[in-house]
């Protein structure tokens, strides 16, 4: 009778208690200028393309506004083994130049590598001697190389390739870029 006298009086308690506890306001995302509905059209740092290493509107190898990244596309396998696969990102900057980069290194696999790899050695630049992506680090230790370079990748480049390019998030069209975030 005590045990059942108890456990009435500790029910009780705690369901005045929850009574009591008002819920916590949810936070608040960055708020979104209208044009930027889409759910696509957000700053990315908390939406798709997370293992991509740079993010909109951060700057790529630069520190101006020309340097800020305004739009990533996928760089998606169409080879039988990965197919549908991620492999990459393409990186748009407000200049206009598209840069090649890797995924997150925790995300790569050895296939996704080495079809990284041949996308860049078909569309780097003439001036850049680069067939391969050098490692970001070596026996743990951060290498320093370059880990982005400059292409230009022809639609006509996608089949020989076995690569499809997929829009992944964008700066919204008209909205002014904030100051370059490095």
């Amino acid at each position: 009778m005590l045990l059942s006298t108890t456990a009435f009086l500790l029910a009780l308690a705690s369901g005045s208690l929850v009574s009591q506890v008002q819920p916590l306001p949810s936070p608040t995302p960055y708020p979104l200028p209208a044009a930027a509905a889409p759910a696509t059209n957000v700053v990315l740092n908390n939406g798709p393309c997370l293992d991509s290493i740079v993010s909109v509107p951060h700057t790529l190898n630069g520190d101006s506004m020309g340097a800020q990244v305004v739009m990533i596309d996928e760089v998606v396998s169409t080879a039988t083994l990965i197919a549908g696969q991620v492999i990459g990102y393409v990186y748009t900057r407000e200049d206009g130049t598209t840069w090649l980069g890797q995924r997150h290194e925790r995300y790569m696999s050895a296939a996704d590598s080495s079809a990284i790899n041949a996308v860049l050695a078909s569309t780097h630049l003439p001036g850049e001697h680069v067939n391969a992506f050098p490692p970001v680090r070596k026996f743990g230790v951060k290498t320093n190389y370059a880990e982005f370079f400059q292409v230009r990748i022809p639609t006509t480049a996608l089949a020989p390739l076995r690569i499809a390019v997929n829009p992944c998030v964008a700066w919204p069209a008209g909205q002014p870029l904030p100051q370059p975030i490095p």
